[in-house]
């Protein structure tokens, strides 16, 4: 089958749904209406990549895809896909949604349904019209399935849902650390992490709050911010602000294959984020064994059952996620061990990307299936 791949961004997502595609034997034609450039990672070998002279803004408004149309169209009849995979919903959903692409797959990236969609009045109508000309859509877990729902009732056929997951084996609480030159945990302390974009919506600030009220009662505490973000410079003013050099670590963007170690370099991982679908994150976590803080938002209650492993703090609280850290903490060696089996065990039974990924390719050939059987009345 000859499947495009539309996407608006170089996130290494992309690149794990490409490889997939690959091994199933699919055609698979990646474009990047924001840019030309691949995804993190790079392009996996035999994807081709449509070349474009035109873009759009990653972030603009749903207008600008409909000034957009007229090339996208053009390329369209170029390439000639037998299917569009396009996501996020209001970017390349919408313009393949514009364009009549049939059969249209929507895959949602989470925060367009959750956050996006309620940005104004254009925004929502974008959304509703991608859904409404959708042939199916792809979702990580029930909350962005039902907030879809809202706007157009997908049957049960016409949803393919589970989340991007963990790759089996890549993620687990055994194995190599960083470098010492980087970290090395020292004894008697307990040590966060957290992987999110610095960003408001991940609530960062929400996270230096609730660290500094914590580590007041409890100095040994320790946080390692893996990445980077928008609000990088204004972190780094808040670790000089409150002589936190010491116990707050900031280790920077880190290439894939050094993630499990970090997360094994950790005792306990946390989140603040105001609104998610199935965090990537928070799975890789669990798969380290590590007991969570997360935010109590519907997504996240998918996964976390507290205290069984992990806990659940108000959404923009300090005070809240304080609480819970320092609840963290005081777990027993007993206590942690049976959290660490527990969320290796949730993530190896409904997580595993190589399990679930068929799904995605059986939902392929019955759009494709459906298509031809309307061409060929």
């Amino acid at each position: 089958m000859r499947i495009l791949y539309l996407t608006d961004n170089t996130s290494v997502h992309n690149r794990r749904f490409l490889e997939k595609l690959n091994l199933a034997g699919h055609e698979v034609l990646y474009w990047n209406i924001s840019s030309d450039r691949a995804p993190d990672g790079g392009l996996p070998d035999s994807i081709e990549s449509i070349a474009s002279q035109n873009f759009v803004d990653q972030n603009g408004q749903p207008s600008q895809y409909r000034s957009f149309l007229p090339h996208f169209q053009r390329r369209l009849k170029e390439v000639q896909p037998d299917l569009v995979h396009a996501g996020p919903i209001q970017s390349c959903g919408y313009l393949a949604a514009l364009a009549g692409c049939h059969p249209l797959l929507l895959m949602s990236w989470g925060s367009d349904l959750l956050v996006d969609a309620d940005r104004n009045v254009e925004w929502k109508q974008a959304t509703e019209f991608a859904l409404q000309n959708a042939d199916a859509l792809f979702c990580d877990c029930d909350t962005v399935r039902k907030r879809a729902n809202s706007f157009r009732v997908f049957l049960d056929s016409q949803i393919v849902q589970f989340p991007w997951g963990v790759k089996s084996g890549v993620f687990s609480s055994t194995g190599p650390l960083p470098p010492e030159s980087s970290f090395t945990r020292k004894k008697a302390t307990t040590t966060f992490i957290y992987t999110r974009s610095w960003s408001p919506l991940y609530g960062t600030d929400v996270l230096l709050d609730a660290f500094v009220r914590a580590r007041s009662a409890n100095p040994s505490l320790r946080l390692l911010l893996v990445g980077n973000g928008s609000q990088d410079e204004s972190i780094r003013g808040f670790l000089q602000a409150h002589n936190l050099n010491d116990s707050i670590f900031l280790v920077g963007p880190q290439p894939a294959e050094m993630l499990p170690k970090w997360f094994r370099a950790a005792d306990a991982y946390i989140s603040c984020a105001k609104a998610d679908g199935t965090s990537i994150s928070l799975l890789e976590a669990m798969a380290s064994g590590l007991p969570v803080v997360v935010t109590d938002i519907p997504s996240n209650r998918e996964w976390v059952v507290e205290p069984d492993n992990g806990f659940l703090a108000p959404v923009g609280s300090p005070e809240g996620v304080a609480e819970k850290i320092l609840q963290v903490a005081a777990l027993s060696s007993h206590e942690r061990k049976a959290i660490s089996e527990r969320n290796q065990r949730i993530v190896k039974e409904r997580a595993d990307w190589d399990k679930n990924f068929p799904r995605l390719l059986a939902m392929y050939e019955r759009l494709a299936c459906l298509a031809g059987n309307r061409s060929n009345p």
